[in-house]
């Protein structure tokens, strides 16, 4: 009889001031769902997501409210996310803000250990005219900024409602990180080769790809058979986590429905190693419009999320994407998709003078 695995919960911790509700509350649903689909696809696993939160994880106690914060939850969680708008918080004794404090113990902490995993976001929606103390407050967040980039711990969303796409891979990558090392220690080190392709994921990409080909065959050109893709690519990035062995088959792959779920994979786990292969799918030659607008989307991941060790390959893939995608006349939702990216190249990665 096989052995039933321990169960695994991973805590992340999140970390904010009061005025990012609407994120604080979009991370709580996202790991909501993630459970979901943990228990759907891999219920053999036991794996689940617990978010930690003051609210949750913390009781009235006497004591100064960061203190009392600090002692009833330890940095025992796995993953750190921190969010930032325009508020950089109350200030406590021993730093700006309760979240700086507690940004500050996780990395104390990491520097003892692998975990937990540091994630920062900063929210770049216009700001109203403050007031003395809201500008007070910005200007905190400001040189709080200053001291984490230079830690390269930081990402950012253009408005509220955009921060559950930014965050969602970055948390998917962080989990993935954190198991694979976990089921490496003892074998120290294994090949990437010995990554386990989960089988059921692997059979529902296969017939959602057959899917996307039935759709381009059998249904006329319009915004219906565009609704029908897009819900079969939603379908194929949520199977992609336990197909990401299989990337560089499905690259290769004469189906164009297999090289579509290979886009997907790289929207949620962006590669350097990949990139030029993604600029190549913007030749209307080499792709249809749909799956070169959703490489470019990968593109755009990729300009995210990657280190800035990677500017000269980042620059190179979206010129080059940008070259071939201008080829196609009249399809403007792909450079405007590679526009941003470049616009996110200049801020990521400034040209020295």
């Amino acid at each position: 009889m096989p052995e039933v695995p321990s169960p695994r919960m991973l805590k992340i911790f999140l970390a904010s001031p009061d005025d990012v509700e609407e994120e604080r509350e979009t991370l709580a649903r996202l790991v909501r769902d993630i459970n979901d689909v943990l228990t759907f696809l891999t219920p053999e696993k036991r794996l689940n997501l617990e978010l930690v939160r003051y609210e949750t994880h913390a009781y009235p106690d006497i004591g100064a409210p960061q203190e009392v914060i600090n002692r009833q939850i330890p940095v025992d969680y796995d993953i750190f996310i921190g969010v930032m708008w325009k508020r950089c918080g109350t200030p406590t004794r021993d730093a700006p803000s309760g979240t700086i404090e507690e940004f500050r113990r996780a990395c104390e902490h990491r520097k003892h250990s692998h975990l937990p995993r540091i994630m920062f976001y900063f929210c770049d929606q216009p700001i109203p005219i403050p007031d003395r103390e809201e500008l007070e407050q910005i200007a905190g967040v400001i040189n709080f900024r200053k001291e984490i980039e230079s830690l390269g711990l930081t990402w950012s969303y253009p408005s509220h409602l955009e921060f559950s796409e930014r965050v969602r891979g970055g948390l998917l990558r962080a989990i993935r990180d954190i198991l694979r090392e976990e089921s490496l220690a003892p074998q120290e080190h294994a090949a990437e080769t010995s990554e386990i392709v989960n089988g059921a994921a692997q059979t529902e990409i296969a017939g959602l790809a057959e899917q996307y080909e039935q759709i381009r065959r059998d249904m006329p050109a319009g915004g219906q058979r565009t609704r029908r893709m897009a819900e079969v690519f939603s379908g194929m990035r949520a199977k992609a986590a336990g197909v990401v062995p299989l990337l560089g088959e499905l690259e290769q792959s004469g189906s164009a429905g297999r090289r579509l779920a290979a886009i997907a994979i790289l929207q949620m786990f962006p590669s350097v190693n990949h990139l030029d292969w993604l600029a190549r799918r913007l030749d209307p030659d080499t792709e249809k419009p749909f799956a070169g607008y959703q490489a470019a989307v990968a593109l755009l991941e990729a300009v995210r999320n990657l280190p800035t060790s990677n500017c000269a390959e980042m620059r190179a893939a979206v010129a080059q994407a940008l070259q071939a995608a201008a080829r196609l006349k009249g399809d403007e939702d792909r450079l405007s998709v590679l526009k941003n990216a470049q616009q996110e190249l200049s801020r990521r990665c400034p040209r020295e003078p």
